[in-house]
């Protein structure tokens, strides 16, 4: 009877989505589940025998063999996470919890492939911080950059400059040709913006037809003032969008660090206040915040 039992137990080892892996004293596979196949991509057969750390991706090999030592010393082992190299050499992220066992001398241990779950936290950051259209960072991220832009600007006296742009004519284009033409006329200006501005600065889209630019370490507010008529310029060229030419335009506002504010508030508020004098001039222009006292 008992041994009807150990013989199901093993059976029901291949039953199992993770990989029950056993591995000798001088690091080889000695056994290993049926999952070994859709994890790694190697037999049960083609296994056995081979050097663990064979598999394993090289730049994970030292940290590894750190944590395999820590479990022969008798140390179990719980939720360490490396990345191996199946047979097709496709890279995934394998979670792994093990343990020693002194009286074989061997190393028993359980991989999950987390590779889907890697992938899916990823892409949750990255949508916390990027905006899904333009590949632009977002408002929060915007924000984070701005408050440590002015946190540094005020230890070192620099200065730094917004943009706030608004599109003047893109609800039209969005009416005549439809939401998908129109998001690739975001994409297509949000390139076009970013293609004007330094690798030190950050184009940002806050929703909408809405982007603001942070100009890091901007000199005087003359250099934000050309650099924002550049943007103008670019923006109102014609795109050619879904084999439809179309043509918008940009009102700029422009608020430079101390002079028109000294936190993120006051900043966005004196750039939203100009972009909308330029807007209510006619738009296809930028305008500056009107000086006022901070303190």
């Amino acid at each position: 009877m008992q041994s009807n039992i150990q013989a199901q137990l093993l059976n029901a080892l291949d039953l199992l989505l993770d990989v029950v892996c056993v591995v000798d004293c001088d690091g080889h596979f000695v056994a290993v589940s049926a999952a070994c196949e859709k994890v790694f991509g190697y037999t049960q057969e083609e296994m056995i025998g081979k050097p663990m750390i064979d598999l394993v991706l090289p730049a994970d090999r030292e940290r590894t063999l750190v944590a395999a030592s820590g479990v022969m010393a008798g140390n179990p082992l719980r939720n360490f996470e490396n990345r191996y190299v199946r047979k097709d050499g496709q890279v995934v992220d394998i979670m792994w919890s093990a343990s020693w066992s002194e009286g074989d001398q061997l190393r028993l241990a359980v991989a999950r492939d987390i590779t889907l779950y890697k992938q899916a936290s990823a892409r949750l950051r990255y949508l916390a911080q990027y905006d899904a259209l333009t590949g632009l960072p977002n408002r929060a991220l915007f924000e984070d950059r701005l408050q440590v832009a002015l946190t540094r600007d005020a230890r070192n006296g620099q200065h730094l400059a917004l943009l706030f742009i608004d599109l003047d004519d893109f609800k039209p284009v969005n009416d005549q040709f439809g939401h998908a033409v129109g998001d690739l006329l975001l994409q297509q200006v949000a390139a076009r913006i970013h293609g004007c501005v330094r690798e030190s600065d950050t184009v940002s889209r806050i929703g909408g037809d809405e982007f603001v630019v942070l100009l890091d370490v901007i000199h005087s507010l003359q250099n934000a003032e050309k650099l924002a008529e550049e943007i103008c310029v670019a923006i109102r060229a014609p795109l050619v969008v879904a084999s439809h030419t179309v043509q918008v335009s940009a009102s700029i506002g422009i608020a430079l660090h101390r002079q028109h504010g000294t936190d993120p508030v006051q900043l966005m508020r004196s750039a939203d206040i100009a972009m909308y004098a330029a807007k209510h001039a006619g738009g296809n222009q930028c305008r500056s915040a009107v000086h006022e006292s901070f303190t």
